[in-house]
């Protein structure tokens, strides 16, 4: 069926044939009456095929409505864990860690003390090539204990991290469970937003259920030292 437009444009173009074929005027008015009608019934052959054009796209949209994002929630994953009871537990481990660390070292490096004072007290008593191997051999002593006291940190450091990195993927787990329950489509660290509403965020409500699950979570620090890249 015709739209108005396209009959109004079918008369108009009608009677320039007509007025042009009664005047009798020579074939030049009756080429430009035809370039009219081409150039008038091309434009509407345009606009038809653009509302097409636009009832496709706006039907294409329709049907991606599953990808529509109503219901956003943000949250502090990093203030959660600095403020979690677990992370706490876990800080009071490694500092006790640590003390130990420290006392047991202090010991060895008196030891060390000890040893040094006593080489050198033998130093005029003994040959030069003893002397030699006894400080090598002391050498050797002090960079075992070097060596072991690397040991210690790196292990101590990559045991908090590991304990860190549970609790992080315990946290994220109950992100989720707390977004299926209040229907969020996603949630925000707060890091990647500049303004929000209090009420979308779900920092607290994190916080509430990590701490009620791990408050008697036996937590422990594995000291196992990185691997090296080597292997």
């Amino acid at each position: 069926m015709r739209s108005p437009e396209m009959s109004l444009l079918s008369n108009i173009i009608g009677r320039l044939y007509l007025n042009a074929t009664q005047l009798g005027k020579h074939s030049a008015a009756l080429s430009l009456v035809l370039f009219l009608a081409l150039f008038l019934s091309g434009a509407g052959l345009q606009s038809a095929a653009a509302q097409v054009t636009i009832g496709d796209v706006s039907t294409e949209n329709a049907g991606n409505s599953d990808f529509d994002i109503r219901r956003v929630g943000t949250i502090d994953i990093s203030a959660v864990l600095r403020a979690s009871e677990a992370t706490e537990k876990v800080r009071r481990l490694l500092d006790g860690k640590r003390a130990e660390f420290k006392e047991e070292f202090a010991q060895k490096e008196a030891e060390l003390v000890l040893k040094e004072q006593e080489l050198q007290s033998k130093r005029d008593i003994m040959s030069q090539d003893a002397y030699r191997n006894e400080v090598q051999k002391f050498q050797n002593d002090v960079a075992e204990i070097q060596r072991q006291i690397q040991f210690r940190r790196q292990s101590l450091d990559n045991a908090f991290q590991q304990a860190q990195d549970k609790i992080r993927q315990l946290a994220l787990k109950i992100v989720t469970e707390i977004a299926n329950e209040r229907r969020l489509d996603f949630v925000l660290n707060k890091d990647n937003v500049l303004v929000f509403r209090n009420k979308l965020d779900i920092t607290q409500n994190v916080l509430e259920v990590l701490n009620e699950r791990t408050k008697n979570a036996r937590l422990e620090l594995d000291e196992t030292p990185p691997k090296s890249n080597g292997g």
